[in-house]
């Protein structure tokens, strides 16, 4: 028998699907806002999601919880975007090209919430933990992908061209090269990770 609340079944329900409707409404309103350029304060958001403040934080303890939900759910939309295809297989040179496409077209979705995420991990210990995770894992992709060019090394010297590749395509980088046409972009970045796995 469950404890009973004195409160019929079906509107404890109703609540709870309200209250996951004003979170989920509060997150896409701060997403808009985000891909739109605007300011993300509280106002804004309550004006976007047609909620009161009140009950935005009851949905959220504090805006940078707030923006760490809605950080998190944009980049699950473009999760696919974050493997390489095919990972470690073909050529040197198909594999470059492959991995500098993925990276590419990864970028050229997530750009405006990556610059937001970006910023909020500055001030937000929760934010900046989950960059660290995700380049982590991207890393390590490149590790895996050019296995066969980096096995001899030793293990510095390995994880220092690791490191360097990494570097060479990440987003920071990325955005520094955003004033190139695409194809521009993505032979600048095919030739310098071939020239870095020592081939061309």
């Amino acid at each position: 028998m469950g404890q009973d609340t004195g409160q019929p079944e079906e509107s404890l329900d109703g609540r709870r699907r309200r209250r996951l409707q004003g979170r989920r409404s509060a997150i896409d309103a701060t997403i808009d806002l985000v891909l739109e350029g605007k300011t993300m304060s509280a106002d804004a958001v309550c004006e976007r999601a047609g909620i009161s403040p009140a009950s935005l934080f009851r949905y959220f303890d504090t805006l940078d919880d707030l923006r760490t939900a809605a950080i998190a759910r944009y980049f699950e939309r473009f999760d696919d975007l974050f493997s390489v295809p095919d990972i470690g297989e073909g050529s040197i040179a198909d594999r470059i090209r492959r991995f500098v496409s993925a990276r590419d077209d990864l970028y050229l979705h997530t750009a405006p919430m990556a610059r937001f995420s970006r910023h909020q991990a500055v001030e937000v210990d929760e934010m900046a933990e989950t960059l660290t995770r995700v380049r982590a894992t991207l890393s390590d992709q490149i590790d895996r992908h050019f296995a066969a060019e980096l096995d001899h090394l030793s293990p510095a010297v390995r994880a220092r061209r690791v490191a360097v590749l990494a570097a060479l395509t990440s987003f920071e980088a990325w955005d520094q090269l955003a004033t190139l046409t695409p194809e521009a972009r993505r032979s600048a970045l095919v030739e310098s990770v071939g020239s870095i796995l020592g081939i061309g």
